[in-house]
């Protein structure tokens, strides 16, 4: 259940299985229970309590290991509230860049609209996020205004001198550096899923973790409304 919820599977991954009471989800967690992958084949988990379903693993000493060297991606890209393909999309490309001995960044924009709330970051992606930020906030002002792509919602309009410059930026998609990635390079790609919303529309874009609206849907609803 926790897995489900943090992961909302959906499309095909959500649909019932023939002749079965669940969903490919489902047996994709359980295949990897009894077939033992965690902990036969990667030496990440070793057994506990083996009562059937009582079963529990905890984390081995490789597991441990593997989860710290990349504990501050996993939390950056998992707050960040993305929907399931783009999720376990991510989730994919961190593992893919661990086996290949690269180490990899996920930007991160939660840094900045979730102030307060402790998280496991490393510096380099604090500023890495941050260079980031700003380098769309730079891309998307035009005549010095920079306003939500979705209402046209301008802060320093309403706010004055204050919300000069203040968007909140919505990743379309995770945005990840390899090591041996150039950031120039980086940035370009990444602008083009780089969105300016304001934070009212930034919310609803999330509102339903499970099924999170595109910016296009968001616009479209707000059409339809007349506002």
């Amino acid at each position: 259940m926790e897995l489900r919820s943090i992961f909302n599977p959906v499309g095909e991954d959500a649909e019932i299985l023939q002749g079965r009471n669940d969903d490919k989800f489902s047996q994709i967690v359980r295949n990897l229970v009894s077939h033992h992958t965690l902990d036969q084949r990667l030496k990440f988990t070793v057994l506990g309590n083996t009562g059937g379903v009582n079963t529990t693993h905890q984390l081995s000493e490789n597991g441990l290991i593997y989860l710290g060297e990349n504990l501050s991606s996993l939390e950056s890209l998992l707050s960040n509230r993305l929907g399931y393909v783009e999720t376990i999309g991510g989730v994919a490309e961190i593992v893919r860049a661990q086996d290949t001995g690269r180490k990899v960044v996920v930007f991160d924009e939660n840094l900045f609209i979730s102030e307060g709330k402790k998280k496991t970051v490393t510096t380099q992606i604090y500023e890495r996020s941050k260079q980031l930020r700003d380098m769309a906030i730079e891309h998307y002002t035009v005549d010095g205004k920079i306003v939500c792509a979705a209402c046209g919602f301008d802060f320093q309009k309403i706010y004055g001198e204050v919300g000069r410059g203040y968007i909140e930026v919505h990743h379309q998609k995770p945005v990840f550096q390899f090591e041996e990635t150039d950031f120039s390079r980086l940035i370009s790609d990444a602008l083009k899923d780089l969105i300016p919303l304001c934070a009212n529309c930034h919310r609803m874009v999330h509102r339903k973790k499970d099924k999170p609206l595109s910016v296009e849907e968001l616009i479209e609803l707000l059409n339809s409304r007349n506002l």
